[in-house]
C-alpha cells in the first residue's frame, strides 16, 4: 500500500501531508468531485476515494483522468502496485501522461497556488477600466483562467477555470507554429457552437490576435478563440490545442454568462505571471500613472524592432518618491486601462479617452516600452472611435457552413 502511495504522489507530484484538507472548494462540482476523489487517496482513505471515483465517472462518462485514476487505484487494491502500463503502446502512455500532468496542475492549484492566490492580484492588472464588466487573465504555466473586475478601484475574483493551450507551448510568432499567443488582446465576438464544427464545443469567443503590436512584429496567424471542448472529453491535457484557450464546455457556458454582453473585454495572456498583493498593486497603479501622465507626445510613432535588447527592470520596485505627482487629466486624456504587456521587455499597453470639445470623445490605445537608458517611450498608437457598444451575445446571421478558427 505504501509503495502504490508513493508511486501515485511521484506521478502527481504532490507534496501535501496526508491529514491536510483542500484549501477551499472550487466553484466547479466537476473538478471540485474530482479533486476530493484525489485528496482522499493522498489521505488513505482509498475506499471512500474508489467510491467517489466510481459516482464521478457514472455523471461524467467522458471523465478521462477519473477513469484513469479509478483504475490506477484498483490496480494497488488487487495488489498490482508494481504493474506499469504496456510501453510498446507509446501512444497510449503519453495520452496517460498528458491526463497525469492535468490532475497535477488541478491538483497544484486546489492545494497550493489557490490559497496564496486568494490574497493576492495578477501585478500586471495595473488598472482595469471600470466601464468593463470582467477581465479576463490566462496563468499559462498554471494553465488557468482567472476572472476578475474592478470594484471601487480593487481587484475582485469572479472565477477561474482550467484551460487547455497550445500543443507546442506558448510564444506564438507565426501561423501554424501550434502556439498560443501572448500578450494583452480583447474579446470581439461570439460564435455559437451550432455555427461550428463540433471539435469547438458549445460555441467560442473570438479575439482579436494578432493585435496591433503583433502586426509590428509581424507575427501571423489568425482565430486565436476561447472555445469548448470537442465531444468524448470533459478536458483535454494542458497542452493540446492549435494555439486556442479550451475550456470543458461547462465551463465555456458559466464563462460565456458571467462576462454578460459587453464587447472589448480585455484578456491578458501571462508566460511569467506574479501575484502581488492589492497594497502593491496600488503602490504600482500610482508610479506608473504618474508615469503615462508625464510621458512623451503623442505623435511619438517609432516602430518596435523584435531584436531590441530584453529589459529586466521589475516595475514592483519603483519608488513613489522617484516619479512626478500623478494627474487626474494631462493633454486632453484620462486613463482608464494600464497593462504591464507579458513578454521579455519591459512594456505597457494603456487606453485612455481623449477630450475633443463639444463633449465628443475618442479611446487612445498606446504601446510603451522602457528604453536602456530608463527612458519610456511611445512605440505604437492607434486611436479607436467611440461606437455605440455592442454585444457578443448577440449571435451572428447563420452561415451555410461550419466556421472554423485559424491558429
Amino acid at each position: 500500500m505504501k509503495r502504490f502511495s508513493r508511486r501515485l504522489l511521484l506521478a502527481l507530484v504532490i507534496t501535501m501531508p496526508p491529514g491536510m484538507a483542500l484549501a477551499g472548494a472550487t466553484s466547479d462540482e466537476y473538478e471540485s468531485r474530482l479533486l476530493r476523489a484525489t485528496a482522499n487517496i493522498v489521505a488513505g482513505q482509498w475506499s471512500v476515494g474508489l467510491k467517489v471515483l466510481n459516482a464521478l465517472t457514472q455523471d461524467y462518462p467522458d471523465s478521462r483522468i477519473g477513469h484513469l485514476l479509478r483504475s490506477d487505484l484498483l490496480l494497488a487494491l488487487a495488489g498490482r502496485v508494481g504493474s506499469l502500463p504496456d510501453l510498446s503502446d507509446r501512444s497510449s502512455e503519453a495520452r496517460a501522461q498528458e491526463l497525469r500532468e492535468q490532475l497535477r496542475l488541478r491538483w497544484q492549484h486546489a492545494i497550493g497556488s489557490r490559497e496564496i492566490k486568494a490574497n493576492r492580484v495578477p501585478a500586471k492588472l495595473v488598472k482595469v477600466s471600470l466601464e468593463n464588466t470582467a477581465v479576463l487573465y490566462v496563468d499559462l504555466p498554471a494553465a488557468r483562467l482567472h476572472v476578475f473586475r474592478q470594484i471601487h478601484g480593487e481587484l475582485q475574483r469572479l472565477a477561474d477555470f482550467y484551460v487547455t493551450v497550445g500543443r507546442q507551448g506558448y510564444g506564438k510568432e507565426r501561423e501554424g507554429d501550434l502556439k498560443t499567443p501572448v500578450g494583452v488582446y480583447r474579446i470581439n465576438g461570439y460564435i455559437p457552437g451550432s455555427q461550428l464544427d463540433a471539435r469547438y464545443g458549445s460555441g467560442a469567443l473570438t479575439t482579436n490576435y494578432p493585435n496591433p503590436l503583433d502586426q509590428q512584429l509581424r507575427r501571423t496567424g489568425y482565430g486565436i478563440w476561447l472555445h469548448g471542448t470537442e465531444p468524448g472529453w470533459i478536458n483535454r491535457a494542458p497542452r493540446a490545442s492549435e494555439g486556442c484557450i479550451t475550456l470543458s464546455n461547462a465551463d465555456f457556458g458559466n464563462l460565456y454568462r458571467l462576462l454578460g454582453t459587453a464587447d472589448e473585454l480585455p484578456i491578458i495572456i501571462d508566460d511569467t505571471p506574479d501575484w502581488i498583493f492589492p497594497a502593491e498593486l496600488q503602490r504600482l497603479r500610482a508610479n506608473l500613472l504618474a508615469i503615462v501622465h508625464g510621458g512623451p507626445q503623442l505623435t511619438s510613432q517609432q516602430q518596435v524592432e523584435p531584436s531590441s535588447a530584453a529589459i529586466t527592470v521589475d516595475l514592483t520596485k519603483i519608488s513613489r518618491h522617484d516619479l512626478p505627482e500623478a494627474r487626474a487629466k494631462a493633454g486632453g486624456l484620462e486613463f482608464t486601462e494600464i497593462f504591464i504587456y507579458p513578454g521579455p521587455k519591459t512594456q505597457l499597453v494603456t487606453r485612455a479617452t481623449k477630450f475633443k470639445g463639444s463633449g465628443k470623445t475618442d479611446i487612445v490605445e498606446q504601446y510603451w516600452v522602457k528604453e536602456d537608458n530608463g527612458q519610456w517611450r511611445i512605440a505604437l498608437q492607434q486611436q479607436i472611435p467611440v461606437m455605440t457598444q455592442r454585444k457578443i451575445a448577440s449571435e451572428p446571421e447563420p452561415t451555410s457552413a461550419k466556421q472554423e478558427s485559424g491558429a
